[in-house]
């Protein structure tokens, strides 16, 4: 194989001399340690480009942001969840578990709908945060909230079940920051398709050309009959 070309590189006089060249990052590294030193004098959070006191000081979230999910009741506080098992199988990460069943005797008052999903899980260990459960459900039962101090010291605790995920509406609800429900998307009525138009011929045009071919086939047949004893 051809070896590459040798390139010899000229060092200047500073570069030779290293310490100037540590000298100019120590100045560049001062430079932002005195810009951060002041900034954290600053009252309330902080909006210039240096470390948040988390947790005293925290981000705004954007409305768009997916978190911790949550089971979402309706105003007159029955679940919205009937167990169908959309979200189930909208999931990519295969982490949510779902079975349905129908509310007991006396208790059909806490369910909006006929049936309930008596068991739902979420593994929190699996889940991507993709919001394909969200988009599926076709109740809105299902949402994903704002809350992202996710970490546990045991991993069954990752598993979400049911009344922990309506604890998290009931959190989220009585502090302010619940999603607003998400806008119908408009659903335009398909094109109507025009009926090719027919051409419509009079009736006394249709028998005159049908008695004009008749006339040509009597023409021919005479011409014929006229021919043949002439032969």
């Amino acid at each position: 194989m051809p070896r590459r070309p040798v390139v010899k590189k000229e060092y200047t006089l500073g570069e030779r001399v290293y310490l100037v060249e540590i000298a100019k990052g120590l100045r560049l590294t001062w430079k932002h340690f005195v810009f951060n030193i002041k900034a954290s004098f600053q009252k309330g959070p902080h909006t210039v480009p240096t470390c948040w006191q988390y947790p005293e000081d925290r981000r705004e979230i954007a409305p768009i942001f997916r978190g911790a999910h949550m089971l979402q009741l309706n105003d007159k506080g029955q679940e919205l969840c009937v167990g169908c098992g959309m979200c189930a199988r909208a999931c990519p990460a295969k982490c949510i578990t779902v079975k349905r069943g129908k509310p007991a005797e006396g208790e059909e008052d806490k369910y909006a709908g006929k049936t309930m999903c008596s068991t739902f899980e979420i593994d929190m260990l699996r889940c991507i945060f993709c919001g394909n459960c969200e988009k599926a459900c076709p109740k809105n039962a299902i949402v994903l909230g704002q809350d992202y101090e996710l970490a546990e010291y045991e991993p069954g605790l990752c598993i979400y079940d049911k009344k922990r995920l309506i604890s998290n509406f009931l959190k989220a609800k009585a502090e302010g920051r619940l999603k607003p429900p998400p806008a119908p998307i408009p659903i335009d009525a398909p094109p109507v398709k025009k009926k090719a138009a027919v051409k419509k011929t009079e009736p006394g045009k249709t028998k005159a050309k049908g008695g004009e071919r008749a006339e040509k086939g009597k023409g021919t047949s005479v011409k014929e009959e006229d021919k043949g004893p002439d032969k």
